[in-house]
Formats: structure tokens, C-alpha cells, sequence
């Protein structure tokens, strides 16, 4: 048997349509700066402090939508930080929230509600 037979046989321009349709799907993915360490904190604060407002019954409405908007500011809609930030920040408000309410949490719901209402909302 020689070198040649035992090889299988390769499909010539396999690998093209490929690596054609990852450089297209790159180049048409939306161009957003990357996160920074300070939008990270600043979404890491804010889930702690939605998410325990929320284990504590205060009323979130404004808050949520001031923080919808810097969302949509720090992570473009679309991007890929959005894919990746979006849930792991709505996960953490349910963490926070479900510590809350079970007495898991560091802080008393009084603290919480001054905490919050000293935010600018």
C-alpha cells in the first residue's frame, strides 16, 4: 500500500466557505467598544442594589429605567458584551433579591431603602 492510497481523499475549497462565512459574520457583527472594568463595577452595584431593593418591595420602576438607558449606553444592543453582560446582570438581581428575602443578606431593608433613595434616579 502506498503513502497515497492510505490518505483519504480531501475535498479540495472545504474549508472556504467556512472561514468565508466566520470573516463575513465578524465583519457585519456590531463594532461597540469593549466593557470596561468601570462599567463592570458599576453593573456589578447596581444589580446588588436593584436586586435587594427589589427582595425589599421598593418600588424599582424609575430606577430600572435609568439603568435600562445607561445599559443601552455601556453595552450596545446587539453587541457582543450585551449577549454576554445582559444575563449574567439579570441573574445577579435574582441573586440579590432571592438573599433578600430570605435573610441572607448583609443589609437591613431599611438600609437598602436609604441606599437607595439617595441614588440619583
Amino acid at each position: 500500500m502506498s503513502t497515497n492510497e492510505a490518505k483519504p481523499a480531501r475535498r479540495p475549497g472545504r474549508a472556504f466557505p467556512a472561514a468565508l462565512a466566520l470573516l463575513l459574520g465578524i465583519g457585519l457583527a456590531p463594532v461597540a467598544k469593549a466593557a470596561s472594568e468601570a462599567d463592570l463595577q458599576r453593573m456589578n452595584n447596581m444589580a446588588l442594589l436593584l436586586g435587594r431593593a427589589a427582595g425589599c418591595g421598593l418600588d424599582t420602576d424609575r430606577a430600572t429605567g435609568v439603568i435600562g438607558a445607561w445599559f443601552d449606553q455601556a453595552f450596545a444592543p446587539g453587541s457582543i458584551d450585551r449577549k454576554r453582560y445582559l444575563p449574567m446582570f439579570t441573574r445577579e438581581i435574582r441573586r440579590h433579591a432571592k438573599q433578600q428575602q430570605s435573610g441572607n443578606s448583609p443589609d437591613s431593608c431599611a438600609d437598602i431603602a436609604e441606599a437607595f433613595r439617595t441614588m440619583r434616579w
